[in-house]
């Protein structure tokens, strides 16, 4: 394996390296899809921002750049949460990502004129802000009532 090597190990429920072997083989960053590693690698990451983004301009399309906005504000996150070896990535806990990515998608969209409403910076993180909370709070109700079972506490 060549110095420094970096593994992305996505293949679910079962990688096509374990961490550790990659590890042992040299490697100095590997990322899976699994939580229960370090690096989870999850398309769940980018979904609810750039939805969440588009859906605040109404925008009549979602373009290559504006998701390519939302995955460089996922590098700024874990930048800004400290990246080392072991957090390459935000993970599905760090709930601040998604208002995040909203912002950079819906202003990346009205910049590209693929938005049918206009908002500010501002106006659109309070927004995502809200929403997103308020939805995540609706679950974690649902999952307090039992309306639905987390799966770690089988």
């Amino acid at each position: 394996m060549a110095e420094d090597a970096i593994v992305f190990s996505e293949a679910n429920p079962i990688p096509e390296i374990w961490p550790w072997e990659a590890k042992e083989g040299g490697a100095r960053i590997v990322a899976t899809g699994r939580s229960d590693f370090p690096n989870q690698v999850n398309n769940s990451l980018g979904f609810p921002g750039i939805f969440r983004g588009a859906l605040d301009i109404r925008a009549t399309k979602i373009t290559d750049e504006m998701c390519i906005v939302a995955a460089e504000e996922l590098a700024k996150v874990a930048e800004d949460n400290g990246i080392n070896e072991d957090y390459i990535i935000p993970n599905m806990d760090q709930w601040e990502v998604f208002p995040r990515e909203a912002v950079a998608v819906g202003s990346k969209g009205i910049e590209q004129g693929v938005a049918r409403a206009k908002a500010s910076t501002e106006e659109l993180l309070k927004s995502a802000e809200a929403i997103i909370k308020r939805a995540r709070e609706e679950v974690q109700n649902m999952m307090k009532e039992n309306f639905i079972i987390d799966p770690d506490e089988k």
